[in-house]
């Protein structure tokens, strides 16, 4: 069985209702990411998608900047919107150096009621990767898309356009697959948050994306907490008079770390999934034994059979 397929396999699971489909935040961004992948032989199993989102005042979001890294103890702290958080990142990313290494890490802890799965891969600019799901293991596969659901490879990534409004557009354009065309403003704000947290984006590409979504109406800065500010995006209906569902995301304007924390609400019912984390960065080695794929299938039809245990 190809590699990718397996894994799809391993981690996949019977779709959610039209319904559901239509107005589920999760739904798109299993979507996005190439969708549940079909069983064979039979199997009934789950994919697992990791969660992981326009011109603006710079000069404002700069002087955000110097309140945070430079904060005075006998002064009370200024109370930002989270406009003005996701604007002190930009501008902070649009500063920062352009990182390097041999290989782009990328590392999600998704949870599935008691069932903890951690994936991880490490990409080379020639597009060469290696994917690990079983502990310790670590396997050559066949060539992906830094951003499951799209044609964005290292290549293209880097060539993204620095304006937000352009690169709004070019992220949308850049996805594989139909379905997240018929949610244009949800596909769209998916891939700027994978932009900003998978894959290794030029400092102005990152200033760009933050940028675009400072632009989004209803974004409320719920305060501080660990490793930034955790805002509350809410997406409304289409009248713009009834919110449909909350994202929670948690931006560091200091380090310009953006990690999603959850969603609620949309398609009414219960989340199909936990809160998932996904950390990524520059590395020169794989760590872990490199053996072949075959070797991680034991772990992985173990993991299939606890989540069919609890009903998943």
């Amino acid at each position: 069985m190809d590699e990718l397929k397996m894994l799809g396999t391993a981690l996949a699971g019977p779709d959610p209702s039209p319904d559901t489909v239509d107005r589920s935040r999760h739904r798109l961004q299993n979507t996005m990411r190439g969708g549940p992948a079909r069983p064979r032989s039979g199997r009934r199993t789950r994919w697992i998608a990791a969660g992981v989102g326009l011109a603006a005042a710079g000069a404002a979001a700069a002087v955000v900047v110097s309140d945070l890294s430079a904060p005075d103890s006998h002064k009370k702290e200024p109370v930002l919107s989270g406009r003005q958080v996701m604007l002190a990142a930009a501008t902070t990313a649009e500063s920062k150096p352009a990182a390097s290494g041999t290989y782009w890490h990328t590392k999600t802890v998704q949870q599935l009621g008691k069932v903890t799965t951690v994936s991880e891969t490490w990409t080379r600019r020639d597009g060469s990767t290696w994917l690990s799901v079983a502990p310790g293991l670590v396997s050559r596969v066949g060539q992906r898309p830094l951003i499951r659901g799209s044609d964005l490879d290292y290549t293209r990534v880097q060539r993204l356009p620095t304006d937000p409004g352009r690169l709004r557009t070019a992220l949308l354009k850049s996805t594989t697959v139909p379905a997240a065309r018929q949610q244009p403003r949800l596909s769209t704000i998916n891939l700027l948050q994978a932009v900003l947290v998978e894959v290794p984006a030029p400092p102005k590409v990152r200033a760009a994306a933050y940028r675009a979504l400072a632009a989004m109406p209803h974004i409320d800065n719920l305060g501080r907490t660990a490793g930034g500010y955790r805002l509350r995006i809410s997406y409304m209906d289409d009248a713009g008079t009834r919110v449909e569902g909350t994202e929670t995301i948690v931006v560091d304007p200091k380090s310009t770390q953006l990690r999603v924390e959850g969603w609620a609400g949309f398609g009414g019912g219960d989340n199909p999934v936990g809160p998932s984390r996904t950390a990524s960065g520059w590395t020169d080695g794989l760590p872990g034994r490199i053996v072949p794929w075959k070797a991680q299938e034991p772990y992985i039809e173990k993991l299939n059979e606890q989540l069919k245990k609890q009903g998943h």
